[in-house]
């Protein structure tokens, strides 16, 4: 059968969008363009060329196919072909392929360039919306992560109804319920009905002005007082209220809670306020001890020893901890606060055990007394006895025996109060007095005090 131009151009308009007569040799012969089709430079590339040449490199096993299939008769079918471009990007066509008497080859072309860039956009906005699934989950996972294995209970509820929509395992452990049991649940049902008019009135509130309100809750059936903080926030199209829950401290006549007031009075202490373990690695300190201790960070002190910081550290730290431990506190303790550069500032320190502390440990309060050294050191260094004592040898003994009285005075005071710091630890004196025991206990017998006091 014989098909002129004419026919081949009809068949293009109903079937296809343009067609191609391949020569006997499969060069390209003819074009047949449709009314809507390719661009012209890119069909005037497929003219006089060998039409396998034309493909791109994954494209030629199925042309093969389809020639196959034409020469062996069978019915056509439409394969998608990529074709090269001059500029180096191939655009898809889609043909069907029927062979003529005189041994050509007739294919009809269907341009799936927009089907094209269809897929790529779906393929684009698919890795988009993994990309976007795949964030959501990583801050899902943060949130989660930080609502859990933070310290305060918290609880987020639906403005609109009051309802839970999250509550984490602490909250969860302050209410006494399993956080499964609490979800969807009004949190005005698990407050004592006392508190339910306080509760409703500030829930009204934050929803009416927003920002954040505290309210005092007890809880239901134990009669537990707690604290709530709630705060209105925006989540997407929702809005929430994040609710803290605070076992309730009574406060001052202020109604603000203790907690915060002893937090506040930490922070804000002109005195140095320091918190160990029981071994002495200091756990928190505030910035008065940071300037007392020339420290720029506090990171820098933290799970340091106190006693590093102390004039005597082997010493020091031992009879605090050791005294507090023993009655629970130790009021006054006198030393030297030494800085990161090496500068001592005089100071007076109050110890206190904290055995319900996570771990147990100590508190110390800290106090410049640099400004009343000078004073402390002349009223303090003699007793008015041992002064008496000295003025009434004066005129009657040589003042170079005047001089070792004094001397003698001073240093059994100082072996006095050495013992009575360390608790008749001997072996402690000796190192607070930097003396040897040998010496110290030689002293003792020398100024009588051995006989008194009981042994090591």
């Amino acid at each position: 059968m014989r098909i002129d131009g004419e026919i081949i151009r009809r068949m293009v308009a109903n079937s296809s969008d343009f067609a191609v007569l391949l020569t006997p040799d499969l060069h390209v012969g003819s074009i047949y363009p449709g009314a809507e089709t390719l661009a012209a430079e890119e069909i005037d590339a497929l003219r006089g060329r060998l039409f396998v040449e034309t493909l791109t490199h994954e494209s030629e096993p199925k042309f093969e196919a389809m020639l196959q299939g034409c020469l062996d008769g069978e019915e056509p079918r439409w394969r998608q072909l990529n074709h090269h471009s001059e500029s180096d990007i191939s655009f898809p066509v889609s043909y069907a392929a029927a062979r003529l008497e005189d041994g050509r080859i007739l294919l009809l072309g269907r341009d799936k360039r927009e089907i094209s860039l269809l897929q790529q956009r779906l393929v684009q906005a698919q890795m988009t919306i993994e990309q976007d699934y795949e964030r959501i989950r990583q801050v899902e996972s943060r949130y989660r992560v930080l609502f859990e294995t933070g310290t305060d209970a918290l609880v987020i509820l639906a403005a609109d109804t009051g309802k839970i929509v999250d509550i984490n395992s602490a909250a969860a452990r302050l209410m006494d319920r399993p956080a499964s049991d609490l979800l969807n649940r009004s949190l005005a049902s698990k407050v004592h009905p006392n508190s339910t008019s306080a509760l409703t009135d500030t829930l009204d509130a934050i929803r009416g002005k927003g920002g954040q309100k505290s309210v005092m809750l007890t809880l239901k059936p134990d009669n537990r007082d707690i604290w709530m903080d709630a705060l209105l926030f925006r989540s997407v199209s929702d809005t929430l209220i994040l609710c803290r829950l605070r076992p309730q401290v009574m406060a001052e006549e202020g109604g603000h809670p203790f907690a915060d007031s002893l937090m506040d009075l930490y922070r804000r202490s002109g005195d140095a306020i320091v918190f160990t373990d029981k071994e002495g690695r200091i756990l928190r300190s505030n910035a008065a001890f940071q300037t007392m201790a020339n420290i720029a960070m506090a990171d820098w002190a933290q799970n340091e020893s106190l006693g590093t910081f102390l004039a005597r550290p082997g010493v020091d730290l031992e009879v605090m901890t050791s005294n507090a431990e023993r009655s629970g506190r130790l009021s006054v303790y006198a030393t030297a606060l030494r800085g990161e550069y090496g500068a001592q500032v005089p100071v007076e320190i109050a110890t206190t055990y904290l055995p319900d502390q996570t771990p147990p440990g100590f508190a110390f309060v800290i106090r410049d007394v640099s400004r009343l050294e000078a004073s402390r050191q002349s009223g303090s260094a003699l007793t008015t006895e041992a002064v008496e004592h000295v003025i009434e040898l004066v005129g009657s003994t040589p003042l170079k025996e005047l001089v070792r009285s004094t001397t003698d005075v001073i240093e059994k005071l100082c072996i006095e109060t050495a013992i009575r710091l360390t608790d008749n630890n001997r072996a402690a004196a000796a190192e607070m007095l930097g003396l040897s025991r040998q010496s110290l206990y030689v002293k003792l017998r020398r100024f009588g005090i051995i006989d008194t006091d009981k042994n090591d």
